[in-house]
């Protein structure tokens, strides 16, 4: 497309193409996932709270992280939602809307990471395209979760070390531009409290060449982000690492060459291309089975790319750190007792477009005067249409029937309780029906003051509404509404 006015057929194309692929990454539909997850209307609450009253849900002001069902979620997100309902109020859908924004924006920047690598606006496209509508990264824009900004970082780390990488600007100023993208994936996701630091240190492969500068300048920046995680994790102790410590696979009783093994066990299944290009994480957050969360085409590409990188290009050091970066992105994940999980190697997808880009390059260079090439773009398309048309029909399908996962019939439930016009009760320790409680109530409309979360041991007045999930009443109380395990009632009578 190099030389070619705005008129010409191949640019109209290619417009065309990036238009498309931004509008279905923005497609964001009520039903799709249907609900709200609780930890979506964790988020969300938190946020316009934040925006509201600049505390939490528990009355924190301005935290650094967010208590949410025995987890403490980083705050990137809720605070960047919380800046969009200041404008636009609270709702479902400007949350999703927010994570669909986010993927499009990562989509488009690793085209033109494509561009800046090949200096190619063709394989620029192709990359928007496959990346675009990759399922992976397309259903890490379709749910309120705050692990939908890592795609995003992860690009905007790899463009600005391939920048200092092109123009040879080793400058404290370029170091500092790095060490901000990784203190901001510091606190995006709970797993990048382990990964933003492995990825940091990976930056070792541009010692030398006086690079000093910025290297440090990388460090020290990130340094920076490190310290107010360290004071919360004194002053909270087991805060930072709660998550953790429910999934990790170091259980008391194994010796710590066994949990090694098994992680290095686990690293092997979590990066299986394979199983990414037949199947995907078998829990349906974000993927509903039955179909490849990557495409096989870009799995083989991305595996190309990775011999290719060792082979021509492995003193290439922003290759080098490709590929290291890669290595390192499953290591949290394997740590874990879930394998397969899609959110926790949020990453993966991205490194694998980035791989393909190379050998991508090489199909496009001459598909005219190559058969061999014409013919391996034949079958990318080829596959990648009939994975991505098998994708499409499973998602629309399998997708709106996760009722129970997202809590689907929630929202129907409280409106019951809304209705009657009266206070409605919760109980001390039941967060799970405080938060959804109060997320529904403000994204309707309600007084905050309707909901009200007993003392520790209250009973609420004869005759009240009550709402819970986790916890029985712990008085006389007759329920008439309920949904799987959530319930509505009356209470009667402090217990005899």
């Amino acid at each position: 497309m190099k030389g070619r006015g705005l008129g010409h057929p191949a640019v109209l194309l290619g417009l065309a193409a990036v238009l498309a692929v931004v509008g279905f990454q923005l497609w964001v539909t009520p039903s799709n996932p249907p609900g709200y997850h609780r930890d979506e209307a964790a988020l969300s609450y938190n946020a316009y709270s934040v925006a509201t009253t600049a505390r939490d849900e528990d009355g924190a002001f301005m935290p650094l992280f967010f208590r949410s069902f025995g987890d403490y979620k980083s705050p990137l997100y809720p605070y960047v939602l919380a800046g969009i309902f200041r404008i636009t109020g609270p709702h479902k859908i400007v949350a999703r809307a927010f994570s669909a924004v986010l993927g499009a924006i990562a989509v488009l920047l690793l085209g033109l990471l494509a561009k800046r690598l090949t200096g190619r606006t063709v394989v620029a496209v192709v990359v928007v395209v496959l990346a675009g509508l990759t399922p992976w990264l397309f259903e890490l824009g379709r749910v309120a979760l705050e692990v939908s900004t890592q795609p995003l970082l992860i690009t905007a780390l790899l463009l600005a070390l391939h920048r200092a990488w092109r123009r040879g600007t080793w400058t404290g100023r370029e170091g500092g531009l790095v060490g901000l993208l990784l203190g901001l994936l510091l606190y995006s996701y709970t797993g990048n409290r382990l990964l933003a630091p492995l990825l940091a240190a990976a930056l070792a492969v541009f010692a030398g060449g006086g690079r000093r500068r910025w290297l440090l300048a990388v460090w020290g920046t990130f340094a920076a982000f490190l310290v107010p995680l360290g004071v919360y994790a004194i002053r909270h102790p087991g805060a930072v690492t709660a998550r953790y410590g429910v999934t990790t696979i170091a259980h008391q009783g194994h010796s710590h060459a066994w949990v090694v093994l098994q992680a290095i066990a686990n690293w092997f299944h979590d990066i299986d291309p394979w199983f990414w290009a037949r199947s995907g994480d078998p829990a349906p957050y974000v993927h509903n089975g039955g179909y490849g969360s990557l495409f096989g085409a870009v799995v083989v590409l991305a595996l190309a790319g990775f011999v290719f990188v060792l082979w021509r290009k492995r003193n290439d050091l922003w290759w080098r750190y490709v590929i290291v970066a890669t290595l390192i992105a499953p290591i949290p994940a394997a740590l874990t007792v879930d394998r397969h999980n899609a959110i926790r190697l949020a990453a993966l997808p991205v490194f694998c477009i980035v791989l393909a880009v190379p050998p991508l390059d090489a199909l496009l260079v001459s598909p005219r005067s190559s058969r061999l090439a014409a013919v391996g773009l034949g079958l990318v398309a080829a596959t990648v249409a009939v994975q991505f048309v098998q994708f499409l029909h499973a998602y629309q399908v399998r997708g709106p029937a996760r009722v129970g996962l997202f809590d689907a019939g929630v929202d129907p439930l409280l409106q019951q309780a809304f209705a009657t016009g009266k206070t409605i009760y919760i109980d001390y320790d039941d967060r799970g029906a405080q938060t959804q409680a109060h997320w529904h109530a403000v994204e309707d409309g309600v007084p905050r003051d309707r909901i009200q979360v007993l003392p520790d041991g209250g009973i609420p007045p004869n005759g009240s509404v009550v709402f819970g999930l986790f916890q029985a009443c712990d008085y006389v109380c007759n329920k008439f509404a309920t949904w799987q395990n959530y319930w509505l009632a009356r209470a009667v009578a402090p217990r005899p």
